[in-house]
């Protein structure tokens, strides 16, 4: 197949012109020509028409090829210039080639002529790309020299541009200090391996990536920096960045919050069960690796909070934890479940013998009393130990068996230890009858709803209410959630009995709405759990429900904890856009105890932030839950949010949240959770009477 040729011929001689044209046609070119003799007639074809090469004989008569080719660069058009001659010697070849000229041929020599133009037509439509390119980056130039992130632009390692706010962040004055240098001066030889090894193929594979990295200043300071690298189809890097320190920190501290027990400091449950997985998965790999889970319970602990008060017991629960932590190596880790439990991890123990050595060093030591504001307190653990087994593969089985153990030595005396064995089975069978009855409590009609009002933390004025289950068992009487929550999320019940609370909370609700003339104001609040963001049909259970029930979208509001909301965030997100557009609200629930992620927060469909009970309860001026709290308070203001504050208990920590503008409240200092018609009994009735004669 013929390439077409657009050429324009510089020639006297028609002969010489032919075969040119003769040439050109054999190198298979589908020509469109003119031949041109005068400045005038080659001025006149450049500005009528378009070329793609010229090809010029030396010397003509009153005319030569310096000329024709300056004529050529004062159109100031980028075409390929050829000379062709029989005469031209040496040295006035190079003038005019270092004139502009692209290429000369002698006419005794033109069977290479077709290759010469292709290699031209070649570089010229190299030129006009790059000049493309050239334009179009100087007019991104203007608006990315104003943008407020810093952004650079590489070919290769080395910058080619960089914005002023790219030069800030790096602590350069001048472009001309990183411009035509490696990036890797930006960057810790740790971070460069990073990049090399683990980003750049995913770069050179997606054509783009997104992450975090650690950046080195002119100084040598470092910074954390959130990076978008983009690769470009003509080759060019473009990095776009900033400094992510303040957010970095933030999160850091959410997620030591979230991972460390606010007392005391030490390690707490969902950082305790992720090292107890890692120990798990290790002995299973390892034959010559063990290990072992102490369950500490302080004895008469109860005693001491009740008859010193809560103030001198939290200071306990402090010095037990500094002494504790002596006992253990820096491998072990000593956590706090809550209240007065502890757990132990001992990690690459030899025997039951060093476990045996280190319990009763803890038992002895305990028997010193400890002195907190003078009042000279002893105490006593009770300690079940299990040691880890290939037989273990949850954490959960660890837990459980070390727990009964405890139990059995706490039975036994206090201040001793026992290990967990076979003998301790009948105790295992008792959670098992929990496990049975527990599913036929929902056909027997045994759970009722109770509701925990929400308040208006500055009018005092009710908001809402909390729907909470509980369980009225036929022999043991009312049980606990503490006690049987777990145990059904781990057996899969959670969800019909989340079902059954979420709708016997909606048809009270409506029922209120019909009953009373002010219950439509009223929001009822339903916790969900992780099994239920699970289901398929989540969104039609929540369509029937409120069909069937009456309840108009608005007066529901979901609580969702923390961590829920990032295990899957696409998903997560798109299940909560389809709640919010039934006008439900969201709440995230235990706000600041999960893994955080502040990046996300905003792409969340959320209308509400629960502070958990564990910060308000220990909420003190200026104490570092004190600042959790107001920036919790404070982030919920700058996005919009709503803030209830949970476990309210006491007229100062109420001082403390309106101080820092809390809205909304519940605990026990405005009301226990109460049966339905206690709450009308107690409030919707009085309301009501209020309301008829304010009608009055």
């Amino acid at each position: 197949m013929s390439d077409s040729l657009r050429v324009l011929i510089v020639e006297d001689a028609e002969d010489d012109a032919l075969l040119v044209l003769r040439e050109l046609r054999r190198g298979n070119f589908d020509l469109v020509w003119e031949r041109v003799q005068t400045a005038e007639s080659l001025r006149t074809l450049l500005t009528t028409r378009a070329w793609d090469v010229i090809i010029s004989d030396y010397r003509l008569p009153g005319f030569d090829a310096p000329a024709a080719l300056e004529i050529v660069k004062q159109s100031q058009l980028d075409i390929p210039f050829i000379m062709v001659s029989g005469t031209i010697g040496e040295r006035s070849a190079v003038e005019i080639m270092k004139a502009g000229a692209h290429d000369y041929l002698m006419k005794d020599n033109l069977v290479r002529l077709p290759e010469a133009v292709r290699r031209e037509l070649r570089d010229a439509q190299i030129r006009a790309e790059r000049k493309q390119a050239e334009v179009a980056l100087r007019r991104q130039l203007a608006a990315i020299e104003a943008a407020i992130d810093g952004i650079g632009i590489l070919q290769g390692d080395t910058y080619l541009y960089l914005n002023q706010a790219y030069l800030n962040l790096f602590g350069y004055d001048h472009a001309e200090e990183l411009v035509g240098k490696t990036w890797r001066l930006c960057y810790s030889q740790v971070e460069i391996d990073r990049f090399e090894q683990e980003v750049f193929p995913v770069l050179d594979r997606d054509r783009a990536w997104q992450g975090e990295a650690i950046a080195t200043r002119k100084d040598g300071s470092t910074f954390a920096q959130g990076v978008s690298l983009t690769l470009t189809e003509d080759g060019l890097l473009i990095s776009v960045c900033r400094d992510i320190s303040d957010l970095k920190q933030a999160q850091e501290m959410l997620i030591y919050i979230a991972l460390h027990d606010p007392l005391t400091g030490l390690p707490n449950r969902k950082l305790l069960i992720e090292r107890l997985e890692l120990a798990i998965n290790r002995a299973r790999r390892l034959e010559n690796y063990h290990y072992a889970v102490l369950f500490l319970d302080l004895d008469r602990f109860k005693v001491i909070n009740d008859s010193l008060g809560h103030s001198v017991g939290d200071q306990l629960l402090i010095a037990i934890a500094q002494r504790l932590k002596v006992h253990v190596r820096d491998i072990d880790l000593v956590a706090r479940l809550g209240g007065d439990e502890f757990v132990i991890l001992l990690e690459e123990i030899s025997g039951p013998e060093d476990v045996i050595q280190i319990s009763e060093r803890i038992l002895a030591d305990f028997q010193t009393p400890f002195i907190i504001h003078d009042y000279e307190i002893f105490t006593s653990f009770s300690i079940g130990i299990v040691l880890g087994t290939q037989d273990y593969h949850q954490t959960s089985d660890l837990m459980r068996d070390a727990d009964i153990a405890m139990y059995r030595a706490k039975a036994q005396q206090n201040n001793s230890y026992k290990f967990f064995d076979a003998a301790m089975h009948t105790q295992a069978l008792n959670r098992l009858t929990l496990e049975t009855d527990l599913r036929k409590a929902l056909n027997q009609q045994e759970f009722v709803v109770y509701y925990q009002p929400i308040f208006d933390l500055f009018n005092h004025r009710l908001f809402g209410f909390e729907a909470l289950v509980r369980w009225q068992h036929p022999t043991r009487g009312f049980i606990s959630p503490d006690e049987f929550i777990s145990i059904a999320e781990e057996t899969g019940f959670i969800v019909p009995l989340d079902n059954w609370v979420l709708y016997n909370a909606c048809q009270q609700i409506a029922s209120w709405e019909n009953q009373f003339a002010n219950g439509s104001s009223f929001k009822i609040s339903i916790n969900l759990s992780a099994q239920d963001l699970r289901k398929v049909n989540l969104i039609q259970d929540v369509d029937d429900i409120l069909a069937d029930t009456g309840l108009a979208g608005h007066s529901l509001t979901l609580e969702i904890t923390e961590s829920l909301l990032i295990e899957n965030i696409d998903q997560t997100i798109d299940l909560l856009v389809q709640l919010a557009s039934r006008n439900i609200q969201i709440s995230i629930d235990d706000f600041g105890t999960g893994y955080s992620s502040l990046g996300y927060l905003h792409r969340f469909p959320v209308n509400n932030l629960k502070i958990d009970r564990s910060f308000v309860d220990q909420i003190q001026s200026e104490s570092r839950e004190y600042h959790v709290v107001d920036t919790i308070i404070a982030l919920g203001q700058h996005l919009g949010l709503s803030v209830i504050a949970e476990g309210v208990e006491t007229t100062q920590q109420l001082e403390w949240l309106q101080q820092l503008r809390c809205e909304f409240g519940q605990g026990y200092l405005f009301s226990k959770p109460l049966a339905a018609a206690e709450i009308e009994r107690r409030y919707l009735a009085r309301l009501e009477e209020t309301y008829n004669s304010n009608e009055g």
